[in-house]
């Protein structure tokens, strides 16, 4: 589950299906089926409320989120980051920090796609990740 503050938005996985909540209004917005025989393990939805970034067992999918569907970017946007269970966008929106069950964290620039850092250290998989207000660094719970 992530909540997007500027447009009211929730965003939830369960069960193979991506939900996108209005919690001002208690309606449900959108929704989206996975694939056959996957499942979401992690979502993040962008400050902007624009945009989501679904973790699956194998790959983190990107998604704009348009009024009746939500819909995948290109098939050359999708990482492979595998047993990704944390997803966190900074809070400008222009970072996602991704944490795997290997106790590692990558950052991503969202608008190149471009691997900025890669973290090493924790010895269990990552529970939780929190970026600084201002963007200059995060922490993280493993």
């Amino acid at each position: 589950m992530d909540i997007c503050l500027r447009k009211q938005l929730i965003v939830t996985t369960c069960s193979g299906w991506i939900r996108i909540w209005n919690y001002h209004t208690k309606t449900m917005e959108n929704e989206k089926k996975c694939a056959a025989g996957e499942e979401a393990t992690a979502v993040a939805i962008h400050p902007s409320g624009f945009h989501i970034v679904v973790a699956f067992i194998d790959k983190v999918v990107f998604m704009n989120v348009f009024s009746p569907e939500i819909k995948e970017y290109s098939p050359s946007t999708v990482l492979s980051i595998k047993g990704c269970k944390e997803l966190k966008f900074s809070n400008g929106g222009h970072m996602i920090a991704a944490g795997n069950t290997n106790g590692q964290i990558h950052v991503y620039n969202f608008y190149t796609l471009e691997c900025m850092l890669t973290l090493l250290g924790h010895n269990n998989k990552i529970r939780c990740i929190d970026w600084k207000e201002d963007d200059t660094g995060f922490a993280s719970c493993g």
